[in-house]
């Protein structure tokens, strides 16, 4: 009986231990495309003997949807969350989770925190980052950098490096954002300003392309150097930046060395996910999730809790949720990112960093960040030691050159030249600059076959033969760093980094437009100036005639006049406003205040608009735009009526004929049979300044073609990325040597000296920058026969309308005096056609003077003409002028009636 109570005691408790088990529960927060997170969130929940609930959120941005998630979990009543949405959307999920007293975990980089807050985060604290980044700038000595993000991603991790930018310091730091999905306007502009340092802080989603982007435009050259803050850098494929020469330094918080958890946990995580990663290949996210539950492990060990559902709509809390967050807090645990140590904010301040960097031999470890101190363990070779301690000083070398322009040149000299004398170039320069660094000596081996695989026999000839036989010590021309000839022989720091691209020749300059100047302005510009022209017509009349005013007496010399009139007819309101856009003036001067008001606002509009087309309107007329065929690869394949091709068993030949997209195998194939290579760039050269010919060479041969032959330009951008090095044999010994030599002459600005001397002032270089100087050629015809155009248009339309317009009187007047049409235009005609005189005589010849009318509108006249004399005689007293400018105007009816009638019966 007694056994029996013990197996039956054993019995339940076991079953209280796996119950106790079975409510260890942890929510987790996810978007559904986080499968690498929900599945370490799986691994590590079971290594744990925890059980998980996971709330998936259909896209980014359903807030609403993330906040009924949170809700649901605290129902279920999970002892935490482990948030992996991150952004502004875990603000929201802060909001609940402090309110429920719940324990949020999160493996992003946030930007608000406080003390009573309930969020421990595992991502190092932005109080880590500024340290360790303020710390790399100053020892690289940035005396200028550019800070990239992306738009929505703080800069909270940067705040000690935008302080660096101050008058103490004299630092320049430059802030751009990159938005959408294009970053290359960004770079390019960067790029423009002569930017070479750049610290970039984007997601890890970021950087593939923008470090795509960067190679297209040019800016992953060795002079270019960049700085990440993302801890995912290096787990990026980044074979193809290897031999760009550019410098590029990362972070990363995991030790990979001895660290038998992390290789468990990988093993644990590529079995899962049917992957193949190394520890180092894994995102720092996923690692984070692990440790989240290494964290809720290491606390629950310590305290003993009960979980409790909790609702939203009640506003419950979990009366263990600080317990359990302090613990958390203030407990120090190691996990698979090292160390785990969190501050009364729940940031995690103190980390490890590892400092990566990436060379020619792949990611190399170059120092740590460890307790608040950087320490670089990269060597380092001084100025001044090199040349005393290099293994090369007095030693003679043979070095393999090419006559390729301008690497490699055979001088023509009048007398007969011995030795190195015989050579010039870029590549003698600076085998020059090497030997007065290094201390050897040199001879110079011509040799124009750069060596290729011989794909029967599979051996090497040229200057790659040579060296593999150590027939000749180093090789120095434009000889591409590429993997099969890595395989074979050892490449130097990349000395130039360039791409192909495509010389074709210059378009001819189309002339200007008819109506070029019309194009300094939109159409919208010009429609929204047309339509406000018109309303504010309007508005002038509506005003003009609601201002008491601008109703003035239109006979001064009357005292009470039994009507006044209004100087804002329609056609006098736009007549003001054109004469202003015209800078004419007019002479509608507005009396009141109002109407003053307006006008003077519309001046300055017109001020602004008028300084801002002239202005303009000089670049207009005299650049003339040439048409570019093709602007791509794919516009120039499409072009049919365009040949195109490269050198023949060149790199760039290699690069069609290797390369795996479809539309340079489809362009390959058609070079090859239309016999569109060329054996030497001469030739090629020559066709694309004579023929529609596209032809594809090297970037920095193309800078060199185009400084010489001003008809020639690159189109588009660069096809591919890849760099010169200095050749020699495996494992060298003067590879070391070489190398830092190479970077100091960098660093110092050396070389970029020794190609702008080669590439744009001997050999015939700078011919093309000269002719950019010559004095701007003066506006012929061509540029102004659109103004012309108007004028004469205007003109003709103007003469028609008062044409017009004297028909119409014509008409009015035989209609009013009964006469015939053609007898009122012969008497209009005879007087226009006199050309004499300014006054027009009004006489009419009456058909019934004896009628009733015509007798009082003879009295009238009768009674007006001696109103007028006794006006000028003078018998008027205390005659009123009127303050209007315009007030002795001879457009008034009654006026007008008067004077007519006088020279009818004088």
């Amino acid at each position: 009986m007694s056994v029996l109570s013990v197996l039956f005691l054993l019995l339940f408790s076991t079953r209280l231990v796996s119950t106790e088990e079975n409510l260890r529960t942890i929510g987790g927060i996810f978007y559904q495309d986080a499968e690498d997170m929900k599945v370490a969130l799986k691994i590590s929940a079971e290594n744990y003997n925890f059980s998980v609930s996971i709330k998936e959120v259909s896209q980014r941005g359903e807030i609403l949807e993330i906040e009924r998630y949170v809700c649901e979990l605290a129902e279920e009543g999970v002892l935490g969350i482990i948030d992996g949405i991150g952004g502004h959307a875990s603000e929201h999920i802060q909001a609940i989770t402090d309110m429920l007293e719940l324990p949020h975990v999160s493996i992003q980089h946030i930007d608000l925190f406080a003390k009573n807050w309930s969020i421990i985060n595992i991502f190092p604290s932005p109080i880590a980052y500024n340290k360790v980044l303020k710390s790399l700038v100053e020892t690289k000595d940035w005396n200028n950098f550019t800070i990239l993000y992306i738009r929505g991603h703080s800069l909270l991790r940067a705040t000690e490096l935008l302080r660096m930018g101050n008058s103490i310091d004299k630092r320049s730091v430059t802030i751009r954002e990159l938005n959408g999905n294009d970053y290359r306007d960004v770079l390019i502009d960067a790029k423009k300003n002569g930017c070479v340092n750049f610290l970039v802080d984007c997601p890890a989603r970021n950087l593939e392309q923008l470090l795509q982007h960067a190679q297209q435009v040019g800016l992953m050259a060795e002079e270019h150097s960049y700085l990440f803050v993302s801890p995912d850098l290096f787990t990026l494929d980044l074979e193809r930046y290897r031999y760009s020469g550019v410098n590029i330094t990362g972070f990363r918080i995991i030790d990979p060395a001895a660290n038998e958890d992390l290789w468990k946990f990988t093993i644990q995580f590529n079995t899962e996910t049917v992957q193949n990663l190394e520890p180092v290949q894994i995102k720092t996210e996923v690692l984070l999730i692990h440790d989240a539950v290494v964290v809720f492990n290491e606390s629950l060990k310590k305290v003993n809790v009960t979980s409790t559902q909790l609702s939203c709509d009640n506003y419950d809390s979990w009366k263990y949720g600080s317990t359990l967050i302090n613990f958390m807090r203030t407990n120090r645990v190691k996990g698979l990112t090292r160390s785990l140590i969190f501050d009364g904010f729940g940031q995690r301040n103190e980390v490890i960093f590892d400092l990566l960097e990436l060379t020619s031999s792949g990611n190399q470890t170059i120092g740590h960040w460890i307790d608040d101190k950087l320490k670089i363990e990269r060597p380092f070779i001084p100025d001044a030691q090199i040349g005393e301690e290099s293994i090369l000083k007095n030693k003679t070398l043979r070095v393999l050159i090419a006559p390729t322009a301008p690497y490699g040149y055979v001088k023509n000299w009048h007398t007969a030249l011995e030795g190195n004398d015989r050579y010039e170039g870029f590549a003698v320069d600076l085998i020059q600059k090497l030997s007065d660094a290094l201390g050897f000596n040199y001879e110079f081996i011509l040799e124009e076959n750069y060596g290729r695989k011989d794909p029967v026999t599979h051996k090497w000839g040229g200057m790659i033969y040579q060296l593999i036989t150590e027939k000749a010590d180093l090789a120095i021309c434009d000889l591409s760093i590429t993997a099969e000839r890595q395989s074979v022989i050892d490449f130097s720091q990349p000395f130039m980094t360039l791409g192909i691209g495509i010389l074709y020749k210059r378009p001819s300059k189309e002339p200007p437009e008819m109506f070029s100047f019309m194009a300094v302005f939109s159409k919208e510009v010009w429609y929204y100036m047309m339509l406000i022209q018109m309303g504010l017509g309007v508005i002038m009349i509506f005003v003009g005639r609601i201002s008491h005013k601008e109703w003035q007496n239109p006979v001064p010399c009357i005292e009470q006049p039994e009507e006044l009139s209004n100087q804002f007819s329609f056609a006098n309101a736009l007549w003001l406003i054109i004469g202003s856009v015209m800078q004419q003036g007019s002479e509608i001067a507005p009396i009141a205040l109002a109407p003053r008001m307006i006008t003077s606002v519309w001046w300055f509009f017109t001020m602004v608009m008028v300084a801002s087309y002239v202005g303009i309107l000089v670049a207009f007329l005299t650049v003339q735009k040439g048409s570019m065929p093709f602007q791509s690869l794919e516009s120039l394949y499409e072009h049919k009526s365009i040949s195109y091709g490269a050198k023949e068993n060149g790199s760039t030949h290699s690069f069609f004929m290797d390369s795996p997209k479809t539309l340079h195998k489809k362009m390959y194939a058609r070079m090859k049979e239309q016999g569109w290579l060329v054996p030497q760039n001469d030739i090629g050269v020559a066709k694309a300044e004579t023929e529609p010919y596209a032809f594809f060479m090297e970037s920095t041969s193309i800078e060199y073609t185009t400084e010489r032959h001003c008809d020639l330009m690159q189109v588009g951008d660069l096809l591919d990325s890849k760099t010169y090095g200095i050749g020699m044999k495996k494992k060298s010994p003067y590879k070391r040597y070489i190398d830092d030599a190479l970077l100091i002459l960098k660093e110092k600005g050396e070389i970029q000296k020794l190609k702008d001397i080669w590439w744009k002032e001997k050999r015939g270089g700078g011919n093309c920058g000269q002719n950019s100087d010559e004095e701007e050629p003066q506006l012929e015809m061509k540029n102004m026969v659109g103004a012309f155009v108007v004028l004469g248009v205007g003109s003709v339309f103007g003469l028609f309308i008062s044409i017009l317009d004297m028909l119409w009187g014509v008409f009015k007047r035989s209609v009013k005096y009964r006469t015939t049409f053609k007898f009122e235009l012969i008497e209009e005609l005879k007087f226009v056609i006199k050309f004499s005189g300014s006054v027009k005589p009004v006489n009419r010849v009456q058909k019934q003077e004896g009628s009733l009318e015509n007798l009082a509108e003879v009295a009238e006249g009768k009674d007006e003409i001696r109103s007028l004399r006794s006006i000028r005689s003078g018998r008027s007293t205390d005659t009123r002028r009127t303050h209007h400018s315009h007030s002795s105007r001879h457009s008034s009816r009654s006026l007008s009636v008067a004077f007519a009638k006088r020279r009818e019966y004088s």
